[in-house]
């Protein structure tokens, strides 16, 4: 069985659909475990850390090189590719251990040489649909405010892909699959996904 590396559009249901391939096929799945990981290896308290969460903003890798430039001049500290090669590093020890599933975090990337992963990017053509997920499953009151945080999230997704790997963040290209949450029920995907994974 193969692991399972995801990029999605906010509101599109991608974390929910991991949650479950991850389920289903009983493998792991990593989302925040990973600033944990990262942050006993990169020595840097995990409370530290997760104040850079995707909770917060959007984007993990976005947001630990904006705290590495701010902290890289103390004493001691890391420089910005000091701490995204062990994020990296981080992501591959974990796959070696066997199949997982990741979401977010460059992933995608991250193990595109490695033929034990399938990556897919989960969006949806019904912007509707996303609204409605956002208001259902965020802290947002309404659909304008839905908006403005599914436009906050995906800009910060698409600019930490970017620093990532200089490649654009919804270009198909970048993975084996995507599946459109907006025609596809959840469900399906999580079927599609486990079928691709060989589970």
């Amino acid at each position: 069985m193969k692991s399972l590396a995801i990029e999605r559009e906010f509101g599109s249901g991608g974390r929910e659909i991991g949650m479950k391939v991850a389920k289903a096929a009983g493998i792991p799945y990593y989302d925040g475990e990973l600033l944990v990981k990262a942050a006993e290896s990169y020595g840097l308290s995990v409370a530290m850390l997760k104040e850079y969460d995707e909770k917060r903003t959007g984007s993990f890798l976005f947001d630990i090189a904006s705290f590495a430039d701010a902290y890289q001049q103390r004493p001691g500290k890391k420089s910005v590719p000091e701490l995204l090669y062990t994020i990296q590093k981080t992501i591959e020890n974990i796959e070696m251990q066997g199949p997982a599933v990741f979401i977010g975090r460059c992933s995608t990337e991250i193990l595109k040489k490695n033929p034990h992963v399938t990556s897919a990017y989960i969006y949806s053509s019904d912007e509707a649909k996303k609204l409605r997920r956002i208001v259902e499953t965020e802290d947002v009151a309404n659909e304008a405010e839905a908006r403005r945080l599914m436009d906050k999230m995906d800009k910060q997704r698409r600019l930490s892909f970017k620093y990532w790997s200089q490649k654009n963040w919804s270009d198909r290209a970048n993975y084996d699959m995507e599946l459109n949450t907006g025609t596809l029920s959840i469900e399906k995907c999580v079927d599609i996904l486990l079928a691709a994974i060989g589970k």
